[in-house]
């Protein structure tokens, strides 16, 4: 139903920072209008409200059907997203899920299974997809500026606040899930194709409370196809200042160098021989506001978004090999 302004009617599931940051992109798509919005905690729900002009605030996401939404944001701990997801499944919404597809293997399965099965438009919240700086890596890879690709090194540490729910295990599925899919198993999956082989050591040294995350610092080898080999550092310790979210792409001709940054545009660098390219994407559209352009598309039969269900569950499938990779001291084949 799109209500008499041409707009469609969003609902929110989630009150936090990020839901703040994907609400803005959605607003600034000029095309919705934000009719409730749902959280644990039913202030956080009203500050946020009172923040767009909302007044259908809720402590049970499940009171959302009564604004009559045409589509639900969920931005909550995984562990809550997977049932939320699979409620917004069944009331045939089409569903952006800020984060991973689930929070576990298993429950991506579930998740997967009902969408198809009820055709329900799912994307998941991997925007480097529609970041300016990956595309244009992925394109000039795809062209050949860097020759035929070798290997991937990556540095991806993040200061996580013990207090937070990334922190806890139980609540975000744990980091490689919650953290190296973000950066950068779901990107480098788009440009090279689906891994075969994972091998990973990880550690847990600043905070080790019990429920605390396992995999607090982590190191995880990749290969995908045609032999190029990726080796991918991500924790949630971070000291200091230092620059700790960076790519690099080894190709046979040349060196590729992202700087993709967490919420920003980011920039890149090509090395090829004795020159130089260096791009600054700080002027390219919001990859936020693009993906929710892209999912407002796709509900009205524009397909173009580009994290489906059935593309996220490798992103599952790839966190825990690299799990089990750590916690058994053996590489996974992902091929079995």
């Amino acid at each position: 139903m799109i209500d008499t302004s041409g707009k469609l009617r969003l609902a929110v599931v989630g009150a936090g920072f990020m839901a703040r940051r994907r609400v803005r992109a959605f607003l600034a798509t000029g095309r919705v209008q934000v009719v409730g919005i749902a959280a644990h905690s039913l202030s956080s729900a009203q500050t946020l409200g009172a923040e767009l002009d909302c007044d259908a605030c809720y402590s049970d996401h499940r009171r959302l059907l009564e604004v009559a939404p045409d589509a639900i944001l969920i931005e909550v701990p995984h562990q809550v997203q997977d049932a939320v997801a699979l409620w917004a499944i069944e009331h045939h919404l089409p569903t952006l899920i800020g984060g991973p597809l689930a929070s576990s293997v298993s429950g991506g399965a579930a998740i997967l299974r009902q969408a198809e099965a009820r055709r329900v438009l799912v994307e998941l919240g991997f925007e480097a997809r529609y970041k300016a700086v990956w595309r244009t890596a992925r394109d000039w890879i795809q062209a050949q500026h860097i020759g035929r690709p070798i290997a991937i090194q990556s540095v991806a540490l993040w200061s996580g606040n013990p207090e937070s729910w990334y922190y806890r295990e139980s609540a975000s599925g744990g980091m490689p899930l919650t953290h190296m899919s973000y950066t950068f198993i779901n990107p480098l999956r788009w440009i090279f194709g689906e891994p075969v082989c994972v091998s990973a050591f990880a550690n847990r040294i600043k905070h080790t409370a019990p429920d605390q995350v396992q995999e607090e610092t982590c190191v995880a080898n990749l290969l995908f196809p045609q032999d190029v080999v990726c080796s991918m550092l991500a924790g949630y310790v971070k000291p200091g200042n230092a620059d700790t979210w960076r790519i690099s792409i080894v190709g046979s001709e040349g060196i590729l160098e992202l700087q993709p940054t967490e919420m920003e545009n980011g920039n890149l660098r090509l090395h090829r021989g004795d020159k130089l390219t260096e791009l600054d994407f700080s002027a390219a559209p919001d990859a936020f506001t693009v993906q929710a352009d892209a999912f407002l598309d796709s509900i009205q039969g524009e397909s173009r978004c580009r994290n489906t269900p059935r593309d996220g569950f490798n992103d599952l499938r790839v966190a825990a090999a690299i799990v089990t990779s750590a916690r058994e001291h053996r590489s996974i084949d992902l091929n079995t």
